[in-house]
């Protein structure tokens, strides 16, 4: 039989209310009297194997303490960066008193049960979300938070300054006299707002550099670019790669070619990721603080939940990337 709050508050001899005011939390413990009386009561409550009624806490106090993160691809959250953000998010959110939760926008619409049947008091997301999961958050009044991604902009954002990252790039192989240069995504790259924003940077580079009829795009498989990089004598000799899947393929592509780096090739990342220092050569790559990301993120979802946001509008951060320049790039000879 689970012991209440009132067979501690028997045993501590102070009263029902005084004891569910510390099991959850609610005392400031300024003065030593009341540290002293909050410590004594947790303390009977461990001994006597208290266990708190989690879903009577959430309706006593309006909240679940539960923060959804939406899905529609695990690859979103469990592959590359990402990995890392939602690895802060959980430390951040924890140390607010919130939980993630894990929210897949699936076939089998167990979305609806978590959105509408009140699990979770707020949510975050990488992408764009289903006009219907869409709606359903707005019915709830459930604040949004979006990571990495500007698509919608009447929530929350913490997003990647993305042209200044390729800007930058771009720049970078044009300091090493380079003119031909090809920003690369894969076509396996789910559509995101950031390819528009690099190649919005990549192209005001080579317009500033004044190589602007020189610069390619190429959104295709390994293949074609493959292809691209080995005939015509207007190949190019820098590409920039969406993220580091293109540069992992095309290293080792170019590598069985006989293609060698950075001498013949020069190649920049996306993404500084932990294997990119270790790539041979090691990557040139622009990097960002993904940490924050999830920092910042928990941080607007919680503010917005207990009405901290008193302006009302969506609030904006920015993470500015870093170029970090390693062996994969080199002057053009």
């Amino acid at each position: 039989m689970s012991v209440t709050i009132y067979e501690i508050a028997e045993r501590a001899d102070v009263s029902s209310s005084t004891v569910a005011r510390v099991l959850r939390g609610d005392v400031k413990e300024t003065q030593v009297r009341s540290a002293t009386n909050a410590n004594k009561i947790r303390k009977i409550a461990r001994e006597m194997g208290y266990r708190p009624n989690r879903l009577a806490r959430a309706f006593s106090r309006g909240k679940t303490y539960g923060i959804g993160l939406l899905y529609t691809d695990d690859a979103w959250i469990f592959e590359g960066v990402n990995m890392t953000v939602v690895n802060s998010l959980v430390r951040e959110l924890q140390s607010r008193g919130y939980h993630l939760v894990f929210v897949p926008i699936d076939e089998s619409n167990a979305w609806k049960d978590i959105l509408l049947g009140g699990q979770i008091d707020g949510g975050l997301v990488f992408q764009e979300l289903p006009g219907d999961v869409r709606n359903a958050l707005d019915e709830k009044e459930l604040p949004l938070v979006m990571l990495g991604d500007n698509s919608d902009p009447t929530v929350s954002q913490v997003v990647v300054d993305d042209f200044a990252g390729a800007y930058a790039a771009t720049k970078h192989l044009g300091g090493l006299g380079h003119e031909r240069i090809m920003l690369y995504v894969h076509d396996s790259i789910k559509p995101h707002c950031s390819i528009g924003e690099r190649r919005r940077g990549f192209d005001k580079a080579m317009e500033d550099l004044g190589l602007a009829s020189k610069a390619s795009f190429l959104h295709s498989t390994e293949e074609d670019v493959i292809h691209c990089l080995q005939h015509g004598n207007s190949r190019p000799t820098g590409v920039i790669c969406y993220s580091n899947l293109e540069a992992t393929l095309l290293v080792h592509a170019m590598w069985q070619y006989g293609v060698s780096i950075p001498k013949d090739l020069s190649i920049i990342g996306f993404n500084d990721i932990f294997a990119t220092k270790y790539m041979t050569p090691p990557l040139t790559t622009v990097g960002f603080d993904a940490e924050r990301i999830g920092v910042y993120g928990a941080r607007m979802v919680v503010e917005e939940i207990d009405g901290e946001n008193t302006g009302g509008a969506p609030q904006v951060e920015v993470i500015k990337p870093k170029l970090i320049v390693r062996g994969s790039t080199a002057r053009f000879r």
